[in-house]
């Protein structure tokens, strides 16, 4: 028998010293089978710090007799072949970008429920909604384009006295009627957004929404709230918590990459997390439950990654969409329809009188997240 020829790449016994395979990571200028042959002195890295584990040469196992070899034992080496079938092969890596998740509900979606307006007339409103367009705004008449009466209190309670303002109400037109409503819905707004550094976002929505373009909104204080909640989110279900459990178990440490095989370990894990959303008590004042509240479309991408020794460091994006716009459910609650808002919201953009459309709300974050594999 031979010398036993060892390959950069090779796995090693477990070190006395800590316990862990190591792997030979140089060699000698001389290949076999296009691989550098590993010498006398080679490193060798395992948990160890770096240049305190070498490759020590077995030398050359002499042949023994049978009785030299019943008298003295010696472990010989494997062949070759089952040597160099210790390392396992190379896996495809899995290319960066890569979105790592994505709800079933999509993007840019524009036929939701919550995306119809001018699709009711007035009689549908009142039938199935419960809505009576001549009084869902306190300052207009939307039907008549009559201004509401007010009433002193000690007139407000007689119907000769309602019936005289009734006569002596003056009209607006169309356009001034719905500057009107407008104003009237930012005020009443202002009842969920009174503090905070986002107490403003809801007012702008309802402005974009008045300029009727229907194209979708974005702004960098959503992006903001939209990071803090991520990071912030410390429950097991956090979807930030979930990565980096399935970033632990995806890597392949030996190559420092994340095999294209180990791709679905992403979806499993965060299929389990709640996804970002505003639901704490103090987003009911703060303006992001009215703006955002919960969210329509989520799609999470791996960015970038970069694998040390049993470390790691990965950049991932946050993409995520919801939709400023009412559906049937909104208004039918039996909560929400009690606010003058929300009737006046759903009548803004559902009654074919008006029919103001609905937006996407886009929101976007990168996030830095680290660990190891212990």
């Amino acid at each position: 028998m031979g010398l036993l020829k060892l390959y950069i790449g090779d796995k090693t016994t477990p070190c006395p010293k800590c316990g862990k395979v190591g792997i030979i990571v140089d060699g000698d200028h001389r290949c076999s089978n296009s691989v550098a042959v590993a010498v006398d002195g080679a490193e060798i890295r395992c948990g160890c710090p770096q240049g305190t584990n070498f490759l020590i040469a077995p030398g050359t196992i002499p042949q023994l007799s049978a009785a030299s070899a019943r008298m003295a034992p010696i472990a010989a080496p494997e062949p070759e072949q089952h040597a160099q079938a210790a390392k396992k092969p190379r896996p495809e890596s899995l290319p960066l970008p890569a979105r790592i998740y994505q709800t079933v509900r999509q993007m840019d979606d524009y036929r939701a429920k919550d995306m119809r307006y001018g699709d009711l007339d007035t009689l549908a409103l009142r039938n199935q909604f419960y809505i009576d367009v001549d009084n869902v705004s306190a300052k207009v008449n939307p039907r008549t384009l009559k201004l509401q009466p007010t009433a002193s209190t000690a007139t407000q309670y007689s119907p000769y006295a309602m019936q005289s303002l009734e006569q002596q109400t003056p009209s607006v037109s169309k356009g001034e009627a719905t500057r009107l409503m407008f104003d009237e819905f930012r005020e009443l707004a202002k009842l969920y957004s009174f503090h905070g550094p986002y107490k403003s976002i809801i007012t702008e929505m309802i402005t974009h929404m008045q300029e009727n373009y229907g194209t979708p909104y974005s702004s960098p204080l959503l992006d903001q709230a939209l990071k803090e909640q991520i990071l912030n989110d410390h429950s097991d279900k956090s979807s930030l918590l979930k990565i980096k459990k399935a970033m632990k178990s995806a890597i392949d440490y030996e190559y420092g990459f994340i095999p294209l095989s180990n791709e679905n370990v992403f979806y499993r894990e965060i299929s389990e997390a709640i996804l970002p959303k505003f639901d704490r008590k103090i987003d009911n004042t703060n303006g992001l439950v009215i703006t955002v509240h919960d969210t329509w479309s989520t799609h999470i991408t791996l960015v970038s990654l970069q694998v040390s020794g049993n470390s790691y460091r990965a950049m991932v994006h946050y993409r995520v969409q919801d939709h400023f716009g009412l559906d049937d459910d909104d208004v039918l609650n039996p909560v929400y329809r009690e606010f003058r808002i929300f009737r006046l919201w759903f009548a803004l953009q559902r009654w074919d009188q008006y029919g103001y459309k609905p937006f996407i709300t886009e929101m976007n974050a990168t996030v830095e997240i680290t660990g190891d594999v212990e």
